[in-house]
């Protein structure tokens, strides 16, 4: 899951954000809607975050557009290339919608939570805004030795679009500053530990994105369409720190009859550690042309990935790449009732500091930085069965080269991190990874209910993988109905990895939500994690939380 999701309010990038009971339920926030599918990927940011995974809103494809949950996220400043719509302006005439907001809330184990929005009314050619943002914990986790484990996340994002005549500029700047608390504890301890210990991770981060809106008047040979450039400074703390810039550009030729589109891109990471990788450096190339189109009842897609690092500072340096093919094909058989699809494509990640801590932030921080690659194979069908009741299944084979896992060497020892001792977890590569799978999923959207369900079985070989899921069954049903929303969700899963010293059990998530609009400006939210207060392991040795609960309440005008 690297995929980041911004959650836009009309033309107020920021605006939405800080709405706490519009992301944590959100159908709609005044009368702008906008509802997104995404893969379900377990990310914990922090021991006080770890219930709230699993959440399941989950499409691996955007083959069937299946709504099914809003599912906001703040915006972050690692620059992906997407599309900034093409601003008109003053040529419809607009609500007045909100452009500031407030919210706080708490919770059991000592959490808090708050939030604040600034920005500007609907504007001819410039909007701005700034977001403040807090999040923290100070309360045990069960299992442990321990009895503390405070964490806090602050963030500051501030965000400015400007629209020419020919183009859209945006541009964000981040001020971040995280405590992380290593609450990941040996059984053995012959005292029991008052406190964890932790340290401050700070980042830095400003980016600018560019996007041509404008065609040519007559055909051209190759058209500049989009751009951008970002640089994030990271302070992971002992002694571990990371500068990270990335570049993307999108062109379009003109070939005959065919419009091929070409995505480029390069990325620098310079990270400095306490290990022997210190001073270690990493310049990543990608080169991605491709081409799509409809000929009869079949809609296709051709092209190629390549993607290559070069890596300098290493005890072994070298280059290596992937090379993944872009084959995309769908025909609509039954109009509505029966598509079948299939392909081969690929993906490839250059694993960074930033994006490793991102995920799991209690890291030993002495890694190896690699480039893991994946290509897939799959065939499906997909439609409509009944009404607005839709179906897809799907089978597959991917093949994982470099998978990223985290581990520990032992849950019985601590991980001597600078002069520190430390229950932490390292970041480990499974070499070649071979996973096959079949997937059904059941969609019903209707106006004001929503049902979702699906299952997935996978079966591994090749190296042993820590990440290996062998049954994931999940569900979501949510309801809203004037200003009352409600929204359930479940997931097991089982087959988990369960060797060489590991043993990651089977555990069942179930997870609830309410919210109520009081008025135009007021509304308020509850969210409750892990109902069924299972204390299942997301790695070895690090437990979640039982149930919890967050009371927000927010304003805006």
């Amino acid at each position: 899951m690297k995929t980041k999701i911004a959650y836009v309010l009309g033309m107020f990038a920021l605006l939405p954000a800080a709405a706490f009971a519009q992301e944590e339920l959100g159908d709609e926030v005044k009368s702008v809607e906008i509802r997104v599918v995404e893969e379900y990927k377990a990310q914990v940011r922090s021991a006080h975050k770890i219930t709230e995974q699993p959440s399941f809103a989950d499409s691996t494809s955007a083959k069937i557009p299946v709504k099914v949950r809003i599912q906001p996220k703040a915006m972050d400043i690692a620059f992906t290339p997407k599309a900034i719509p093409a601003i008109q302006i003053g040529r419809v005439k607009l609500a007045k919608l909100p452009t500031q907001q407030v919210a706080i809330g708490g919770g059991n184990f000592a959490s808090s939570f708050a939030s604040f929005v600034i920005s500007s009314p609907r504007s001819k050619k410039n909007v701005w805004g700034v977001r403040a943002l807090h999040e923290g914990a100070l309360s045990g986790v069960s299992g442990t030795q321990f009895k503390r484990q405070p964490r806090y996340e602050n963030e500051v994002l501030a965000d400015f679009q400007r629209a020419t005549h020919d183009w859209n500029f945006k541009t964000q700047a981040l001020i971040k500053a995280d405590y992380v608390s290593y609450y990941g504890a040996m059984d053995q301890l012959p005292t029991v530990l008052d406190s964890v210990p932790g340290n401050w991770q700070s980042t830095f981060g400003l980016s600018q994105e560019w996007l041509k809106t404008v065609n040519p008047t007559s055909k051209v040979l190759a058209t500049y369409r989009k751009g951008g450039a970002s640089y994030r400074y990271m302070n992971a703390g002992h002694a571990t720190s990371e500068h990270l810039f990335k570049t993307a550009h999108r062109i379009e030729l003109n070939a005959d009859d065919r419009k091929v589109l070409v995505d480029m891109g390069y990325q620098f990471a310079g990270v400095n550690s306490w290990a022997d990788t210190s001073g270690a450096q990493y310049h990543n190339f990608s080169l991605e042309p491709y081409t799509s189109g409809k000929n009869g009842i079949l809609t296709y897609e051709f092209g190629l990935n390549f993607t290559g690092t070069q890596s300098a500072g290493l005890d072994t340096n070298g280059f290596e790449f992937y090379v993944f093919p872009r084959i995309n094909l769908q025909a609509e058989v039954l109009r509505r009732t029966l598509a079948i699809y299939g392909g081969w494509d690929g993906n490839v990640q250059q694993n960074t500091l930033q994006e490793l801590v991102s995920d799991v932030p209690y890291l030993t921080m002495n890694q190896e930085y690699r480039l893991s690659g994946q290509n897939r194979g799959y065939v499906g069908m997909q439609g409509a069965l009944v009404g607005k009741l839709q179906y897809r299944v799907e089978g597959s084979m991917a093949f994982m080269n470099d998978a990223v896992v985290f581990e520990r060497d032992s849950t019985a020892e601590l991980v001597h991190v600078n002069g520190n001792q430390l229950a932490a977890l390292q970041v480990g590569y499974a070499n070649r990874v071979v996973r096959t799978g079949v997937r059904g999923e059941l969609n019903m959207p209707l106006k004001n209910f929503t049902a979702s369900t699906y299952a997935q079985l996978n079966v591994y070989g090749g190296d042993p993988y820590l990440g290996q899921e062998g049954r994931i069954l999940g569900a979501l049903v949510s309801y809203r109905i004037n200003e009352l929303s409600v929204m359930g969700n479940f997931k097991y899963v089982g087959g988990r990895y369960q060797q060489e010293g590991y043993s990651l059990e089977d555990y069942a998530d179930l997870s609830a939500a309410v919210g109520y609009e009081i008025n135009d400006n007021l509304s308020v939210s509850l969210k409750l994690h892990n109902l069924l207060n299972q204390q299942y392991q997301i790695w070895e040795g690090y437990r979640v939380r039982g149930t919890r609960g967050l009371f927000t309440l927010n304003y805006q005008f």
